[in-house]
């Protein structure tokens, strides 16, 4: 399953380490679309970013203060409601907390770890 997340990191909430996080923990069962972590370089790196949201079988919002003024998280959205892709969302403060619990260093995983962040993505 192709994922295609969408963010902003304008208020210093969501960061390229969270989003890494995200990426290597979402990795494990579909195939997840950062552009801050995708190569760099190209000159056609917008219509890499477009083309890999048109064919996700998903998109993930990652809500913050910023997302909502953020005219690219917009387009996004707009996209892919207008294709009919399902557009989830997860708050980032609990993209902090995945963040978290996987750099914890204690021997056991706190209750209901194993289940995030799926309990805590709602369908829009």
């Amino acid at each position: 399953m192709r994922l295609f997340v969408s963010y902003s990191r304008r208020d210093g909430i969501v960061t390229t380490e969270l989003l890494r996080s995200l990426e290597i923990y979402l990795q494990g069962f579909c195939k997840p679309f950062i552009h801050c972590l995708a190569e760099r370089g190209s000159k056609w790196e917008q219509i890499h970013v477009i083309s890999s949201l048109v064919t996700s079988h998903a998109i993930l919002i990652i809500k913050s203060p910023a997302t909502s003024s953020s005219e690219w998280v917009k387009l996004e959205i707009g996209i892919a409601t207008f294709l009919r892709i399902p557009v989830l969302e997860l708050d980032s403060h609990d993209l902090v907390i995945l963040h978290e619990v996987e750099h914890s260093h204690s021997p056991e995983p706190p209750p209901n770890s194993r289940s995030l962040p799926f309990p805590l993505l709602a369908a829009r």
